[in-house]
């Protein structure tokens, strides 16, 4: 039952407007794994062999009601894998977050603030020493209270700084705001496969993780950032943000990892790279 009603969503919003009719519909009307985790928390993945955008593709979707999403970090200057954090929150489920240093100072470079104090501010992209506001800075994850909401980011230098909310995370690029598509620069880091990690949020409140695995020839492409605003339109996301991917994607429930990082190049579940944050299920 819970997979016909995933599936009959999904088509409804293919119906309604998408612009990649086939790809649409191959992904309504796919065979879902589907698993009530416990209350409010259903994890939904899929294999696609070759059939969607002409590639093969993992897709791991958590979809969380009536529950509280924080951003936690990592000790000062240390990196933990995804699974790590997790355990030591307690959190009953998980994804990786934010952009971050790989080399020492670790730590994120993407504007932080946790509990009510900004602890990272923006970095400069990556290393490249280009300290001006970039693809990977347009928007925001932010909690207050019990929601989780995505904001763009507007014209005030340093907006992350101002938005009223415990927890906040810049990252992007910003996919959907208001139900509609924003324009996706056309950059190779947009415009490559990769693994992905995305966080959406459906009109009613339900909020949406979702990690795409990549980088294994024959089981999981990846996706380019266009691909995955489609897929987060499909879900019926609202609003999306693209976070950290490549190795660092991982999703996580309870204590499992449930996807296929590839940082060890491998189809496993032995992949999975330590990271600066990641956003939690309470």
């Amino acid at each position: 039952m819970k997979k016909t009603v995933f599936s009959l969503v999904a088509l409804m919003l293919c119906i309604v407007g998408a612009s990649a009719q086939n790809d649409c519909s191959t992904f309504s009307s796919a065979a879902w794994e589907t698993r009530t985790v416990s209350d409010g928390i259903v994890l939904k993945q899929c294999s696609f062999q070759g059939n969607l955008f002409d590639s093969f593709q993992y897709i791991s979707v958590l979809e969380v009601s009536g529950r509280k999403v924080d951003i936690i970090d990592a000790p000062a200057e240390t990196l933990q894998k995804t699974s790590q954090l997790a355990a030591q929150a307690g959190a009953a489920a998980a994804i990786n977050g934010g952009f971050f240093r790989m080399r020492p100072p670790y730590g994120s470079i993407m504007f932080l603030r946790i509990d009510n104090e900004d602890v990272a501010g923006n970095g400069n992209d990556m290393g490249s020493g280009d300290r001006s506001r970039s693809t990977r800075q347009t928007g925001a994850v932010a909690t207050y209270g019990k929601e989780m909401f995505i904001v763009k980011a507007d014209a005030l230098s340093s907006w992350e700084k101002y938005i009223q909310a415990e927890d906040v995370l810049t990252s992007g690029p910003i996919m959907r705001i208001g139900g509609e598509d924003v324009d996706i620069p056309q950059v190779a880091f947009n415009t490559t496969r990769h693994p992905r990690t995305a966080v959406g949020k459906k009109a009613d409140g339900t909020v949406v993780f979702v990690v795409v695995d990549g980088r294994s020839k024959g089981n999981a492409e990846g996706m380019s950032i266009v691909e995955l605003r489609s897929v987060m339109e499909w879900l019926g996301c609202k609003d999306a943000l693209n976070l950290d991917g490549g190795g660092s994607s991982a999703m996580i429930i309870g204590s499992d990892l449930v996807n296929y990082p590839c940082d060890n190049k491998k189809f496993d579940h032995e992949g999975e790279r330590k990271v600066a944050n990641i956003l939690v299920v309470r």
